[in-house]
């Protein structure tokens, strides 16, 4: 558990309250729960409103983006049930299906980015999660391919939204010291639903000889469980700290309190144009979409095609599915894993850059060993170690969170960077050509070059925000007449934290430091879902689960 705000600080040398910035124009909503001075809040009480937020917040961030990612993972599990033969997918055609979806995405980020700042968050969500359940659904009744390019498309549109409004959730409801690991925690849904997914896949696969294929039913029945979630999520989610009846107005009081510290404020529904051009003149924020580019060029490809490269070493398609347990279960150790080091350490892109090394080797082993019998397993290995890219997507996500501020400069920069995360991942899945299996040593080669380009963009990124967070503390230690140390930090009251001013404009704002280890050791095992436990756990399941088939036909195929 995080410690409280340190929001007020007993010595011989005052809290630093830094001039009153330009562009002050506070959300009125807002203002009436906080008031000029920090309320401080001991840590006792401060562990009670983290829990009672998760049981609102995280649950419903987390069941959410299991959805997304299950819904938009249906067609990597079709791919090998027989889609591609039922709806008469030819050549490219399968990789269109795959890039489609990200052009809906591209063009519903910005018009649903200044919606996210106009609407309330959670009735806005859920609806878009409605809308996306009838449109998988409706996928059951694509037998071509212009069919399928409809419904992908329109999947793509209704879930532009997602991820930049757990973006907003996160900086509204929880600490700068609490987002990294949290952020991992939803985003590493993507390794729960490859394991989940890969079972439903697998038992769907058994339904042969009806009037519906296997892959049709897979879509109905994702489609309508996801209809359900977005009523519930419409009734149980709040807006906001301010605006949710759940919680009495005390609890609310201390729940916007509690984020002061964080100097991204909570809401501003008025539109500044010149936050705006700040956010497109930032090279910081040019780093964050270059980010978003290289890292999505190589997440987006392997997750369209993995089940094409896994049945590729040799293995079947009801082996394959099972697989993807062990694969989900390794994508949630790294995501966690990474968070859970970039959080103790309080090097976020240090992370970054040592979690490229895993996939570079695994990449040159698929690059190098062609596939056999005997070569079959170690390439598997090699192509788990390229999941460790998974989790740069997480901690990219988690800076943005923690390190962009005013509420229109922050949803540029979210309209901004996802439009760059949508045409990554529409661009990735035509880097496997059809003309380059079963190998695809082509897009192999264009990975190597994206991990290059990732490390460069990530060390120019450090270099900006170090000395960017150097010459505010310059600044209010000049003030201040202290050395310019971390502990400056500590002089600072927050008074502007609810100003809605940006990063840039804002004296007190700077890189968060690094979290309690406490905080993580409780938070990890002590929430339901429990992510590590589960990877661990799943990791022997698995294993039970395919080695049978893998034994059985040992003879024949090892």
């Amino acid at each position: 558990m995080a410690n409280a705000p340190q929001v007020t600080h007993e010595d011989d040398i005052g809290s630093y309250t830094a001039p009153v910035p330009k562009n002050v124009q506070k959300d009125e909503e807002t203002a009436a729960y906080v008031g000029q001075s920090a309320v401080p809040i001991d840590e006792k009480t401060n562990k009670e409103l983290f829990w009672t937020i998760n049981r609102r917040i995280l649950a419903c961030i987390v069941g959410t983006y299991f959805c997304q990612s299950l819904d938009k993972g249906t067609l990597g599990f079709a791919s090998i049930m027989g889609i591609r033969t039922d709806a008469h997918l030819v050549g490219q055609q399968f990789s269109w299906l795959g890039t489609i979806l990200y052009m809906g995405v591209l063009v519903g980020e910005y018009p649903t980015n200044l919606l996210l700042q106009k609407l309330p968050v959670a009735k806005y969500l859920a609806t878009n999660v409605f809308l996306w359940g009838i449109v998988i659904a409706c996928s059951a009744a694509a037998k071509d391919f212009k069919a399928m390019m409809v419904v992908r498309f329109l999947l793509g549109l209704f879930e532009s939204c997602v991820q930049p409004a757990f973006i907003i959730m996160t900086t509204m409801w929880y600490t700068k010291s609490e987002q990294t690991v949290l952020t991992s925690l939803w985003y590493c849904m993507v390794g729960v639903q490859l394991m989940v997914g890969g079972i439903i896949a697998w038992g769907a696969s058994h339904f042969v000889g009806h009037a519906i294929y296997s892959w049709q039913l897979l879509f109905l029945a994702l489609g309508l469980l996801t209809c359900v979630w977005g009523l519930f999520i419409g009734w149980w989610l709040p807006d906001s700290p301010m605006s949710a009846k759940c919680f009495t107005e005390d609890q609310k009081r201390l729940m916007v309190e509690r984020v002061r510290s964080n100097e991204t404020g909570i809401q501003n529904k008025t539109y500044k144009v010149h936050q705006t051009f700040e956010a497109i003149k930032d090279p910081v924020i040019w780093c964050y979409v270059m980010l978003q580019i290289t890292s999505t060029l190589v997440i987006g490809g392997l997750g369209v095609f993995s089940n094409i490269i896994i049945s590729s070493f040799g293995f079947t398609v009801l082996q394959t599915q099972l697989l993807n347990i062990a694969q989900g279960a390794v994508t949630i150790m790294v995501m966690v894993g990474g968070a859970t080091l970039a959080q103790t350490t309080g090097q976020t892109l240090l992370v970054m850059h040592v979690w490229t090394i895993p996939p570079i080797i695994g990449t040159a082993i698929i690059y190098s060993i062609p596939p056999s019998p005997s070569t079959r397993i170690g390439l598997l290995i090699a192509f788990y170690c390229t999941q460790f890219f998974l989790a740069e997507g997480n901690l990219v996500f988690s800076l943005i969170s923690r390190n962009v501020a005013g509420q229109t400069k922050k949803s540029t920069t979210l309209a901004i960077t996802f439009v760059a995360w949508a045409a990554g991942n529409m661009t990735a899945p035509q880097i496997f050509q059809a003309g380059d299996a079963p190998r695809y040593k082509k897009g192999f080669t264009a990975h190597f070059c994206l991990y290059v380009l990732f490390n460069i963009f990530a060390a120019v990124l450090r270099v900006l925000l170090t000395r960017r967070n150097k010459e505010k503390r310059q600044a209010a230690a000049n003030a201040l007449a202290i050395e310019a140390t971390e502990q400056v930090d500590e002089k600072i009251s927050h008074p502007h934290a609810f100003e809605d001013l940006t990063d840039k404009e804002n004296p007190d704002f700077s890189k968060p430091k690094m979290a309690k280890a406490h905080f993580i050791r409780e938070l990890i095992p002590a929430h339901g879902l429990c992510m590590l436990s589960l990877a661990h756990l799943s990791l022997p399941f698995s294993t039970a689960l395919i080695l049978p088939s893998v034994c059985g036909y040992a003879g024949r195929m090892l």
